[in-house]
């Protein structure tokens, strides 16, 4: 069978055709470069969202134990000594960046970090075990395995901390969750160190 060409029916060809199919092409192609580096963005943003709601949620204290040392004249305990350590995946924590919030129902106070002193505003702290990486003497941070001796000295912070008195206590690292502790004063101090926690 013999195919029959129209002579009217011709293709559209020549430089007005080529210059619109470039012209597409460069559309297309600088769509396709918003929309990567859109993308890009979005997974760059989402990455560190992500990363610093797992360092919220992940970065803490763990109180092992809180002691006090007393004043038998008064009687009143004049310092709070508490052993912690980090929570089980939590990254290091510098010291210089924690707060400590301590209240005895009426007196509310809160303590920054100090290496040389316990004194109204500050709390110092000391290291019972520097795992590796060991860098508690130059920088006083934290990391896993480490135990740390925090120091708060009451009665210069203006805390009366007599018998039967509610303490709570807040440790809270610049990122991550508070960690919040509450005891209470033994009713009779006889002895220069006392349990509290």
């Amino acid at each position: 069978m013999k195919k029959i060409w129209n002579k009217k029916e011709k293709g559209e060809f020549g430089i007005g055709t080529l210059i619109i199919f470039i012209a597409m092409i460069i559309v297309a192609a600088v769509a396709a470069t918003v929309l990567i580096q859109t993308a890009y963005q979005l997974q760059q943003q989402a990455e560190e969202t992500g990363n610093v709601a797992i360092q919220d949620v992940a970065t803490g204290f763990k109180v092992i134990h809180i002691g006090g040392i007393v004043n038998l004249s008064a009687p009143k305990v004049r310092t709070i000594e508490i052993k912690v350590g980090l929570l089980a995946g939590s990254p290091s924590i510098d010291m210089n960046d924690v707060l400590i919030e301590i209240t005895d129902g009426s007196t509310d106070v809160t303590l920054t970090f100090d290496s040389s002193a316990a004194d109204a505003t500050h709390f110092t702290a000391s290291s019972l075990r520097d795992m590796s990486p060991q860098n508690w003497d130059d920088q006083y941070v934290m990391t896993q395995g480490d135990i740390v001796k925090i120091v708060i000295n009451a009665t210069a912070a203006g805390l009366s901390l007599g018998p039967q008195t509610d303490v709570t206590l807040q440790l809270i690292p610049k990122h991550g969750v508070p960690t919040y502790t509450a005891f209470m004063i033994p009713a009779t101090l006889t002895t220069d160190y006392v349990d509290l926690y």
